[in-house]
């Protein structure tokens, strides 16, 4: 009875032993997986650090290579890649900047070839032989006029050869000095009126070359502004620049309404680059500059003036750098969309 008694008592004492023991070796077998998961994980870390800096490392190689700055932003694209996106080099070079205005204006006639033709005495009309829209030459009779005062016929010559574009004469009409009975336009030459307003008349300056388009029609032609009014047309409130235009095949005829392009230089000659090829980066303009077959760097530059086809370079480059200068977008597409995948200036 004793001896159950005894059994009793030490049974359950062991049995928590046991426990004890068992709850011991689980933590520390727990504890030593948790080291494990922590010195994989500690691993993985330097791998994936290792890793970046391996590619820094390369990208430092490349840098000191080509004396890149730290901040440069570089674009490496194959030459197939080079190819889809339609890029284009060119070498910055000395140039002017031409800005480009657009005159509206009319064909007019020549003025000091329109001649208005007037009786030497009055008299009665005895003959009228052209009509308006009639050409003659010089030296042919337009009218047979009887004289009042010696009551004799005298004719009128053609004092050069044109158009009759307007005729105040018919025969037995009373005609006088006072009054033309034709007018007479020579077309082999026509003036074009062209409006220069405010905003315009710096621009525009005697000797000027011009390209004329008719309006309406694919006519053009290049012309030189011979003078330029000294004060503003009460009506229009602008200075008209005159272009004397040779006519031989009466292809611009008065009256035709046209548009005329001016081009003028802006400053002294500097370096200049194909105007798309200007970025703007954040706040920045930037160039794409040629460093090798596969690389562009974005140069930073301060642009000055520009016209419809490039800009001035004030600071930043100089002359004979190679640029990108068809397709800089597609490589500043190419910076912004690597700067949220995390992989800056790789192209494939």
């Amino acid at each position: 009875m004793r001896k159950e008694t005894m059994t009793n008592r030490i049974l359950p004492l062991i049995l928590m032993l046991l426990y004890l023991a068992s709850a011991t070796l689980f933590a520390q077998d727990g504890h030593e997986d948790c080291d494990h998961e922590h010195e994989a994980d500690h691993k993985a870390t330097t791998a994936v650090l290792e890793t970046h800096d391996h590619e820094a490392e390369t990208h430092g190689y490349d840098h000191d290579a080509h004396d890149h700055d730290d901040h440069d932003i570089v674009v490496n694209l194959s030459p197939e890649a080079q190819k889809m996106a339609g890029l284009e080099l060119a070498k910055a070079t000395s140039g002017d900047i031409v800005k480009t205005s657009e005159l509206p204006g009319e064909v007019g006639f020549n003025e000091d070839r329109l001649i208005h033709i007037t009786p030497r005495f009055e008299g009665i009309a005895l003959e009228a032989r052209y009509r308006v829209g009639s050409y003659v030459n010089a030296g042919d009779i337009v009218a047979v006029i009887e004289s009042n005062e010696s009551m004799n016929p005298y004719s009128i010559e053609a004092p050069i050869s044109g158009w009759i574009i307007s005729r105040h004469i018919s025969k037995g009409e009373y005609v006088s000095q006072e009054n033309s009975i034709y007018v007479l336009a020579d077309l082999s030459t026509v003036w074009v009126n062209l409006a220069a307003y405010p905003k315009d008349a710096d621009l525009v300056r005697t000797g000027q070359e011009v390209l004329i388009t008719a309006i309406g029609s694919k006519q053009q032609v290049t012309g030189i502004i011979e003078f330029v009014t000294p004060m503003l047309d009460i009506l229009t409130r602008s200075n008209t620049a005159r272009v004397v235009l040779p006519n031989p095949d009466n292809l611009w005829q008065p009256g035709t309404f046209v548009h005329a392009q001016v081009a003028t230089k802006t400053g002294e000659s500097g370096l200049i680059v194909e105007k798309e090829a200007v970025q703007l980066i954040g706040e920045e303009s930037v160039i794409f500059v040629v460093e090798g077959p596969d690389e562009f760097v974005a140069r930073e530059v301060i642009v000055g003036d520009s016209d419809d086809h490039h800009a001035r370079i004030l600071e930043g480059l100089t002359e004979g750098v190679e640029y990108v200068s068809v397709g800089a977008f597609e490589l500043k597409a190419q910076v912004i969309t690597s700067s949220f995948t995390g992989h800056e200036g790789h192209g494939h």
